[in-house]
């Protein structure tokens, strides 16, 4: 099995911003996120996360 990647849910209403690390290839209800727990706004974005020392090690690694 393939480790998912974490993701970041952000609102870009209020900043409210999650990390989530999906513990197996398919996705659970705790790893959906409809709407902001801060502010209730709806739309949130969702990006890939990635950690500096994963973004640094990359960059040596090349």
């Amino acid at each position: 099995m393939i480790a998912p990647q974490p993701f970041k849910y952000t609102c870009p209403q209020c900043g409210y911003s999650k990390v989530v690390k999906p513990e197996s290839d398919v996705l659970s209800p705790k790893d959906l996120i409809r709407t902001c727990p801060k502010c209730g706004n709806g739309s949130l974005e969702k990006e890939p996360y990635k950690q500096l020392s994963d973004l640094i090690l990359g960059f040596f690694k090349k």
